[in-house]
């Protein structure tokens, strides 16, 4: 018993294991560096000082920071590419772009670089709220008004118990990967 919880301890301090929660509303200066939240800093206080990656996301106006542990598990999904195939090049390119090695500084703040606020509509004339939010095993990053739009709205016609039965089924065929 003592050998699985020690190798279940191993698995968080390795990055293996990231729950990351939390919602936070933020400010980003008008150089672009967001106060990354303490509470968020301490849940990647195992893994924070190998660097953080922030990247687009696929699907939303949003960006994605990845622990670097975790980004090297995505980024070992792009080996499995074939460099011969085009399908394969153009994805990994579009996939790839604006990927940015970041840190946090001494004052816990982490630097966007700004093509990548540009495409997540965060525009620092208009007003300097994000909000950031722990998903998993990545934190996103989102300008308010997008926010409340995708992830908040209020949509007559959407119905989260069909999609919690649909990601069910996929999750239990074996396709949710």
């Amino acid at each position: 018993m003592w050998g699985i919880l020690i190798n279940f301890e191993d698995s968080i301090q390795n990055g293996i294991m990231l729950n990351l929660l939390g919602e936070h509303t933020c400010r980003i200066d008008a150089k672009g560096r967001l106060m990354f939240p303490a509470r968020l800093r301490r849940q990647l206080e195992k893994v924070i000082h190998h660097g953080l990656v922030i990247n687009r996301d696929i699907f939303e106006d949003c960006l994605v920071l990845y622990p670097k542990p975790e980004w090297d598990k995505v980024n070992g999904e792009m080996t499995q590419l074939s460099r011969y195939n085009k399908k394969h090049q153009l994805f990994q390119r579009k996939f790839m772009k604006g990927a940015t090695l970041v840190d946090l500084d001494a004052s816990g703040r982490l630097n966007i670089p700004t093509a990548l606020l540009e495409y997540a509509g965060i525009d620092l004339s208009k007003g300097n709220e994000i909000i950031v939010s722990g998903l998993g095993e990545k934190v996103e990053i989102w300008a308010v008004d997008a926010y409340e739009k995708q992830v908040l709205g209020e949509d007559d016609a959407f119905d989260f118990g069909s999609l919690a039965e649909d990601v069910r089924r996929d999750i239990e065929s074996g396709s949710a990967n």
